[in-house]
């Protein structure tokens, strides 16, 4: 099975933001530094080019939906590469079970664990896609409330790739002093 990445909003915004064709403000962000904001756009650029490199989707298109809550689907860049891995069929395809609300369905201590109803979708996507055999992680730029369930997150197996780890264990640390 292909590598597959389920990549947390967050990381397509902030290289959204990096990009020069893209509408997405830099001060829409929370990381101030363009150099860390380019740092994320050069990880999306290089998973974009890597036809090895899979992103995860789901067949109800719950992730996408959130995507599309954020970005402009025309010219953010984050979105454009969502859409060129679907076009050259670089997807794995996860079903993922949700409430009335639409958030997904995780089990304790998971659920109590992921505070953020929104991110429930991407840690069950990562789980569905590691139950169909994928090497899967989740990839995040700048959310910090991926720290806070990072015990409950790694007793399940999964793994929370940070692209920005210095910058995220400052803003941390800021937020819990």
């Amino acid at each position: 099975m292909p590598d597959a990445s389920v990549i947390d909003t967050n990381v397509l915004i902030v290289a959204s933001a990096a990009d020069e064709a893209s509408v997405f403000p830099a001060e829409g962000t929370p990381v101030a530094r363009p150099e860390d904001r380019e740092a994320v756009l050069s990880w999306l650029t290089a998973f974009e080019r890597d036809d090895s490199r899979h992103v995860v989707l789901d067949w109800h298109w719950h992730l996408c939906g959130e995507y599309q809550n954020k970005l402009h689907p025309a010219q953010d860049y984050g979105w454009l590469v969502i859409m060129a891995k679907q076009d050259r069929n670089q997807v794995a395809w996860v079903g993922l079970e949700v409430d009335e609300h639409g958030h997904a369905v995780l089990d304790d201590p998971l659920s109590s664990a992921v505070t953020d109803l929104a991110d429930r979708k991407m840690v069950a996507a990562v789980l569905a896609a590691q139950a169909d055999g994928h090497d899967c992680k989740l990839i995040n730029a700048c959310d910090t409330d991926w720290l806070d369930c990072a015990q409950a997150l790694g007793a399940v197996g999964v793994e929370v790739t940070h692209l920005l780890p210095d910058w995220l264990r400052e803003v941390h640390a800021a937020k819990r002093a």
